[in-house]
């Protein structure tokens, strides 16, 4: 107890905040920094996406935030969330600890959110100019939406009846409901995006014609063209390519497929059409073909084991020679069996065999059609990207060429610096490296969890979650909790780290000087 002759005013009595009352921060030689180092899931993201930021926001339930957030690697998450095969989620750390989080449901969730919730902005004229994309994809959609954030007048050409492109025309209904498509186009279309279907530039308008009224063009015409077999029979009637079977179902139309029905190919449209044609009323023997093995089998095999459950018998190393028909039928396919090895994939001629069959869909992947580009007289300067430049990809591969499209065509007509091309390769956090003895926190393994809980389950790898173990740990009073997130008070901050050695998902680093 003090002595009686001592007095303390009401600031400086003891136990009375006494971090505060001295800013130790003027001690400090090192201090601390969230170092955003690289996770798992950000690293394996087709579309570079900065998952552990949306999922902490979310985790917040700012759903306005995680939106914000998601939009600048992806502006269609509804999409994406359906559609996208998500190798974000294979190498998830979490993963080690139950299972991976649900980045999937998470994402689709916050898509149909800004969908249900979109309210038109008031509409900006920023006299910018006017941009051209042909096209429609998801390369196409991706450009003309970051185009128009950057204050462009966009008009999008379709040469189909309606927008979407391989979106609308080559993915099933059962991956994509056409109602969430169409949503997200008609959001497009009040944000100030023109359409202009059953257009084909090339023959209906010329590609130089385009020049007369748009500062810059932008093509995403994709891979429309099937590659072919070049085998006996293949050209005659109830031999279909994927893109021809699959664009008539989903246009509402109903193919007449005599059975067993033969799906030849091993990627994802082969597995697409195999599945679509056991939808189909009276079509109960699908078989797919693939001339190499199951390891090799390109498709995700997620959808391959969907395929196997649903019925598609699966059928490897056997190659088509001939498709023989009678009366105007298919009758027979004659097949080889084949090997692969180092030097390639061989053929055993010697080893034929002959399987029934009543309808054919050839599934060998696309190419691009450059006919467009035809009796160009003069040199014109355009931009391209998505299926055309890459070949056949996946729709996350797409968006992001179509935002690498508008950064590129904004950075060249307003004097810019170019994006970078290519993802900064570097190592993630690696699961030994999180400080998980502190970790009991986080939110359990439950079934059905909401997208909000789910968030909760992310271990933050690399990314500050305001888990509020560096408040808790704090000797100064030199963390504050501001809007939910932990924010460092350096003027009370004397450097002693120990926010950094505890911090749960290494998301800090000490640097020296404040």
């Amino acid at each position: 107890m003090a002595p009686e002759s001592i007095t303390f005013d009401a600031p400086y009595i003891v136990g009375y905040d006494p971090s505060t009352a001295n800013k130790t921060g003027e001690w400090s030689i090192l201090t601390p920094r969230r170092g955003n180092r690289v996770s798992p899931c950000s690293l394996d993201c087709l579309l570079d996406g900065e998952v552990p930021s949306w999922l902490e926001a979310m985790k917040l339930e700012k759903w306005e935030e995680a939106w914000q957030i998601m939009k600048r690697a992806n502006p269609f998450p509804a999409i994406t969330g359906y559609v996208c095969f998500h190798p974000c989620t294979e190498n998830c750390n979490r993963g080690q600890l139950d299972e991976p989080i649900a980045i999937p449901e998470v994402e689709k969730a916050i898509g149909l959110w800004r969908l249900e919730n979109y309210q038109q902005r008031p509409r900006y004229v920023s006299g910018k100019g006017k941009i051209a994309v042909v096209g429609s994809g998801p390369a196409g959609l991706s450009c003309a939406f970051y185009l128009t954030e950057a204050g462009y007048d966009v008009t999008v050409f379709e040469c189909d009846k309606q927008p979407g492109g391989m979106l609308n025309l080559c993915i099933p209904e059962y991956r994509l409901p056409r109602k969430i498509l169409q949503k997200e186009i008609d959001v497009l279309q009040e944000e100030g995006i023109t359409f202009v279907c059953d257009c084909r530039v090339g023959s209906d308008i010329k590609l130089q014609e385009l020049y007369k009224d748009y500062e810059r063009v932008f093509l995403a015409t994709g891979s429309w063209l099937s590659r072919r077999l070049s085998i006996k029979g293949e050209d005659q009637p109830g031999v279909w390519t994927a893109l021809d079977f699959l664009s008539t179902v989903n246009r509402g139309d109903k193919p007449d497929l005599e059975e067993p029905v033969f799906i030849i190919g091993g990627g994802n449209a082969a597995v697409d059409s195999a599945r679509m044609a056991l939808r189909l009323d009276g079509v109960k023997q699908v078989s797919l073909f693939y001339r190499r093995s199951r390891l090799e089998m390109p498709a995700e095999q997620v959808e391959v084991e969907a395929a196997v459950k649903e019925g598609v018998e699966l059928n490897f190393n056997e190659v088509p020679c001939e498709i023989k028909s009678e009366q105007g039928k298919i009758k027979t396919v004659v097949f080889a069996y084949s090997r692969t090895n180092r030097q390639g994939l061989h053929i055993d001629q010697t080893r034929i065999f002959h399987r029934q069959c009543g309808t054919v869909i050839m599934a060998l992947g696309q190419k691009a059609d450059y006919s467009m580009f035809e009796n160009m007289k003069d040199y014109q300067r355009f931009f391209a990207g998505g299926d055309l430049v890459s070949g056949p990809s996946t729709v996350a591969e797409a968006i992001k060429a179509g935002r690498i499209a508008a950064l590129s065509i904004t950075a060249d007509l307003e004097g810019l610096t170019g994006p970078t091309m290519h993802k900064v390769e570097t190592a993630a956090v690696a699961f030994e490296e999180l400080n998980l003895a502190v970790g009991t926190y986080f939110q359990p393994l439950g079934k059905q969890l909401s997208p909000i809980d789910e968030a909760d389950r992310c271990l933050g790898c690399g990314t500050c979650t305001s888990c509020g173990i560096c408040y808790l740990f704090c000797p100064d009073l030199a963390v504050r909790i501001v809007d939910g997130r932990c924010e460092f008070d350096l003027d009370y901050c004397k450097g002693c780290g120990i926010c950094e050695k505890e911090c749960p998902s290494r998301a800090l680093v000490m640097e020296g000087g404040r």
